[in-house]
């Protein structure tokens, strides 16, 4: 039997091929037109059908078999395979929750009767600060909402000064939606005026008003940052948080020295709750004052927590 042999790939087509295949894939193909263009060379050779043996029509049937599978398998390597996003994760915190260690604050007052308490301590990996976070209530349930976190820092980071700073990273550690709003007022306390810093909390059924104050001690070593949430959209009275605050104690200053005289000190200046004013700024000439803000407040952002 005669025949023309089976055209051979030009180099365009082949170098079309290489373009879009692996350099693996790419040998494969050139690999089989070789392999076909010998094939067609050898068909002279090939007798005719009537007069092919059964074991010679068997043979070549196994070589079209495999030659299909041949062909399967490259379309398969040569496919790209579909990748799913994958999303960036999240960085590891720093911070490691503690475990059977007995808090170093205390905090008990009437006004948070009745109110889901909880305790976590949290060190620094590397730098070995702490973090001592006392919270009362729940963000998702109704009634007040209170959280009060002292930061004695490490060798991690210097301590933060900027009262909004401060309540913007304690916000963003805690399960709130938060808008946090800088004033000029201040909240006398026993351990002297506390910035003031205006909180509205998102919640399944509503938003919740509440108040946070801030101080720094750089000579203690102590970060303060607290607030109190109303359970609704009620203003929050500022006396209230006050009152509570009088009530922190030390339980264990752990060597510190500094720290205990800061407490020592403060215990000192504890009043009687209630009976003075617990808003002190020198620009106030109305009772109602504390609701005005300064003429260009620092505006943050809502803050997610995590």
């Amino acid at each position: 039997m005669s025949g023309e042999r089976l055209p051979v790939p030009d180099r365009d087509f082949l170098q079309l091929w290489q373009e879009r295949l692996s350099h693996a894939g790419y040998r494969m193909v050139e690999a089989i037109f070789r392999c076909i263009d010998h094939m067609a060379a050898l068909r002279d050779r090939v007798p005719r059908r009537p007069n092919m043996p059964g074991s010679t029509a068997l043979a070549y049937g196994s070589v079209g078999i495999m030659a299909v599978m041949l062909y399967s398998n490259l379309v398969t390597f040569t496919t790209p395979p579909v990748l799913g996003q994958i999303e960036a994760q999240k960085p590891a915190s720093p911070w490691v929750e503690i475990t059977r260690m007995h808090g170093a604050f205390a905090l008990e007052a009437p006004q948070l009767e009745g109110l889901e308490q909880k305790y976590i301590v949290r060190r620094h990996k590397e730098g070995g600060g702490r973090k001592d976070y006392l919270t009362f209530g729940n963000p998702s349930e109704n009634g007040a909402y209170v959280r009060v976190a002292l930061y004695r820092p490490g060798g991690e980071a210097p301590l933060e000064l900027d009262a909004l700073e401060a309540v913007t990273a304690v916000a963003s550690e805690s399960a709130i939606d938060a808008e946090l709003l800088e004033t000029p007022n201040r909240l006398n306390t026993k351990f002297g005026p506390l910035s003031v810093i205006e909180m509205n909390v998102k919640g399944a059924d509503g938003n919740r008003n509440c108040v946070a104050v801030a101080n720094a001690w750089s000579d203690a070593q102590l970060g303060l940052i607290a607030w109190w949430c109303n359970g609704g959209p009620e203003l929050v009275a500022h006396g209230t948080l006050a009152c509570v605050l009088d009530r922190l104690s030390l339980m264990s200053a752990g060597g510190d020295e500094r720290l205990a005289n800061l407490f020592a000190k403060a215990e000192l200046k504890r009043g009687n709750c209630g009976t003075q004013s617990a808003l002190v700024s020198p620009t106030l000439k109305h009772s109602s004052d504390w609701l005005s803000s300064k003429p260009d407040p620092k505006l943050r952002g809502r803050v997610a927590g995590r």
